[in-house]
């Protein structure tokens, strides 16, 4: 599945378009930063919890200057699923004043399960702002003993971090 975002959003909540990654397969996110002072983000959360392969590839261009661009990907992995994200930023010659954000955060919840997080920025402009972020982890056992000590099971106290993790619903 591909799909192109170019000032559309599935979801408008402040300019920021949303995905969700629930089955295997492979996916590409794009946004193009085509119009001067334009801002856009991109939050996209995966729930691999199926075993096969899902990959999900971002790629966000900035094609003139002075735009402003975020993208974030949040997943948990577990049930045998293999996720690998790659997220790419590209930033033109003529993109002067650009400011791009990308990151990858992407949460074990077993050992049958893989993860991969492979961010990459190609800069043709040095008058810009650019960075990347990609971590691959599990659960905190310090979270989880925490919780306990404070009366919650480890199986609810799991479902709490998840949740936060995520930040949804």
């Amino acid at each position: 599945m591909k799909k192109r975002t170019q000032g559309i959003k599935n979801t408008r909540t402040q300019d920021v378009e949303r995905f969700l990654v629930t089955e295997p397969g492979k996916y590409e996110y794009e946004v193009i930063m085509d119009k001067l002072n334009s801002e856009k983000d991109l939050l996209g959360i995966i729930k691999a919890e199926t075993e096969g392969d899902y990959e999900i590839n971002l790629f966000s261009r900035h094609e003139v200057g002075k735009t402003k661009c975020r993208v974030e990907v949040k997943g948990i992995v577990s049930g045998g699923a293999r996720v690998k994200v790659r997220g790419r930023v590209k930033i033109e010659k003529n993109a002067v004043g650009s400011d791009s954000f990308l990151a990858m955060k992407l949460l074990m919840l077993d050992n049958r399960s893989s993860a991969v997080a492979e961010p990459e920025l190609e800069i043709e402009n040095n008058e810009v702002k650019a960075s990347h972020s990609a971590s691959v982890g599990r659960i905190d056992e310090e979270q989880l003993f925490y919780l306990a000590t404070r009366g919650v099971s480890k199986s609810e106290a799991e479902k709490l971090i998840i949740k936060g993790f995520l930040g949804v619903e």
